[in-house]
C-alpha cells in the first residue's frame, strides 16, 4: 500500500462519533472508531481513545503484518495525524531512527490521549498486499492495521480493542468479527489487538452473503461484492463446488479450529488482486468479470479460495516459529515458507481437485507447469530455494524482469513440487496408507473448534521431511 483540507476534515469530525466523557480506557484497553463514508474518494478516517502516561508516550503504526512476510505497513499513506488530551491538541515527533515509531508529549495530569488519522488508499494500479489498492466507488477493503497506533509496549494478544465502523449509506459488509447492535454506527464485540488485525472488513454497496458447505458443524459464507450488481450471479455448478471444498477440507484436516469462516471476495479491476490469509476468513481480491469468464474464473479464481482456506490451517492455527513474532515491529524469519506457502500450494491444488473447481487434467496441468516454471529458472543453478524463503521480504516486491535469474518466490512452486514428491514417498515406502492427508488428521484431530494457533519450530518439520 501507499494539508490543510484533510486538517480542516479532521477538525469537523462529528462530535458524536468518538463518545465524550465516557469511561476511561484500562491499560491494556483502547477504542477504535474508522469511518469509511468517504471510501469512494478513497480515504478512510480513524479515531483512538488509548491509555497513556504523562510524559514521553511511544506508540508504533503496525510494521510487519501476518501473512505479508515483510515490513510492508502502509505508514506512507498515513496523514491527518492529530493528538490531543483533554480537549488540548499535543506535540509529537517521529522516532528520526524508526519511521514507525511516533512519540507523543503527554502532559501531567493525563491518563489518556485521543488519537486521529486518515488512510489514503493508493490509486486502482498500485500493488501490494493492505498496502496495495483498498477502495473504490462502489466497494472497500479495511483492514484494521491501516488505521491504527498501538503502544508501544503493548502486546498485541493482551490489548483488548473495541472497534466500531460507520459505512456509505447502502453499503453492507461481512467480517469476522462479531457485531453488536446496528443502525447508523457499527458496534463489534470487543477482541485483541491480533484478532482484530486477524479481521478484516469487506464492505460495498453491492454484496451478497452466500452460505456455502453442508449442513450442521461450523457455518461457512461467501461475501461476495463487486462494482455492480450483474457481476455478482453465481451459477449453480460453482456453489456446488465451493460446497464441496468445505467438506473436502474437513474431511483432509479431520478437524476444524474456527467458529466460523468467511471467504471476503472482492471483485472489483479498481482494488490490487491478491489473496490474504486470516484464520477465521481471507481477503481474496480477482478481477471483476471473473464470474462471468470461464477462462478468468480457471486462472484467477479457482485456485484461490483453496489455497487460502488451506492457510487457515497451516499458517494460521500452525505457523511457522519465525513468522509468529507476537509483535507487529519484530522482524519475521521467513526460512519455513516453503512449508507455509509451498504445502499450502499442494494442498490446495488437492482441495481444488478434489472439489472439482479443477478437472483432474486441470490439477495435473498446474504440477506440470510448476515444473515448467522451475525448469526455466536458471537462478536455481546459484540460488538454493531456502533463500528464496529467507528473502521473501524483498523479492515479493521485486520487478518481473529476469525473474528467472534473479528466482521469485519460488517457494510456492518449488514447494509444490517438494511436497507431491514427499506426498509420493510416503505412499510407496507405508505398507499401511498413509500420505500429508493423513498426518494432517492425526495431528489436528483432537483440534476443538476454540483452539487456539501454535508455533511450530523448523526441527520436527525436516525431520518428518
Amino acid at each position: 500500500m501507499r494539508s490543510s483540507a484533510i486538517a480542516l476534515v479532521l477538525l469537523s469530525w462529528p462530535c458524536g462519533l468518538l463518545a465524550q466523557g465516557g469511561p476511561s480506557p484500562g491499560p491494556s484497553e483502547m477504542s477504535l472508531q474508522v469511518d469509511l463514508r468517504e471510501a469512494p474518494r478513497r480515504i478512510f478516517h480513524s479515531r483512538m481513545r488509548i491509555a497513556a502516561r504523562p510524559g514521553q508516550f511511544a506508540l508504533r503504526y503496525p510494521k510487519w503484518i501476518p501473512g505479508e512476510h515483510g515490513p510492508n505497513g502502509p505508514i506512507g499513506d498515513v496523514a491527518g495525524l492529530v493528538f490531543t488530551a483533554s480537549g488540548k491538541r499535543l506535540s509529537w515527533h517521529r522516532d528520526s531512527d524508526d519511521m514507525f515509531r511516533i512519540l507523543v508529549d503527554v502532559p501531567q495530569g493525563a491518563n489518556e490521549i485521543e488519537a486521529q488519522l486518515d488512510f489514503i488508499s493508493p490509486p486502482p494500479e498500485t500493488r501490494g498486499f493492505s498496502g496495495g489498492a483498498s477502495a473504490s466507488a462502489h466497494v472497500a477493503v479495511l483492514s484494521w492495521n491501516q488505521v491504527l497506533l498501538q503502544p508501544e509496549e503493548a502486546a498485541p494478544a493482551r490489548m483488548r480493542v473495541s472497534a466500531s465502523l460507520r459505512l456509505p449509506a447502502r453499503w453492507k459488509f461481512g467480517t469476522p468479527l462479531r457485531s453488536q447492535g446496528g443502525g447508523d454506527l457499527i458496534s463489534f464485540a470487543p477482541v485483541s489487538l491480533e484478532e482484530l488485525v486477524d479481521s478484516p472488513v469487506l464492505a460495498g454497496e453491492f454484496l451478497h452473503e452466500i452460505p456455502i458447505g453442508p449442513p450442521g458443524g461450523a457455518p461457512h459464507f461467501v461475501e461476495l461484492a463487486g462494482e455492480s450488481e450483474d457481476l455478482l450471479h453465481v451459477e449453480p455448478q460453482l456453489k456446488s463446488q465451493w460446497d464441496a471444498l468445505v467438506a473436502q477440507a474437513q474431511l483432509l484436516f479431520g478437524a476444524h479450529h474456527y467458529r466460523s469462516y468467511r471467504f471476503l471476495l472482492t471483485l472489483s479491476d479498481d482494488l490490487a488482486h491478491f489473496g490474504l490469509e486470516h484464520h477465521e476468513s481471507s481477503d481474496d481480491r480477482v478481477p471483476e468479470r471473473v464470474l462471468l469468464d470461464p477462462d478468468l474464473r480457471l486462472s484467477r479464481l479457482a485456485g484461490l479460495l483453496p489455497h487460502e482456506f488451506t492457510h487457515s490451517w497451516n499458517g494460521k492455527y500452525r505457523r511457522p516459529q519465525g513468522l509468529a513474532t507476537g509483535d507487529y515491529q519484530k522482524p519475521m524469519r521467513g526460512d519455513l515458507l516453503w512449508v507455509y506457502e509451498g504445502l499450502t500450494n499442494y494442498l490446495g491444488n488437492v482441495l481444488a481437485a478434489r472439489s472439482g473447481l479443477f478437472t483432474p487434467d486441470q490439477s495435473r496441468g498446474a504440477f506440470a507447469f510448476s515444473a515448467d516454471m522451475m525448469w526455466a529458472h536458471r537462478g536455481r543453478q546459484w540460488r538454493p530455494l531456502a533463500d528464496t524463503a529467507v528473502a521473501a521480504q524483498v523479492l515479493y516486491g521485486a520487478r518481473d524482469d529476469w525473474d528467472a535469474w534473479r528466482r521469485d518466490v519460488d517457494f510456492y512452486l518449488e514447494g509444490d513440487l517438494l511436497w507431491l514428491e514427499a506426498d509420493t514417498m510416503i505412499r510407496e515406502a507405508t505398507t499401511v496408507p498413509r500420505s500429508p492427508s493423513s498426518t494432517n488428521r492425526s495431528r489436528r484431530r483432537a483440534s476443538s473448534s476454540t483452539s487456539r494457533p501454535r508455533r511450530e519450530s523448523s526441527r520436527p518439520t525436516r525431520s518428518a521431511c
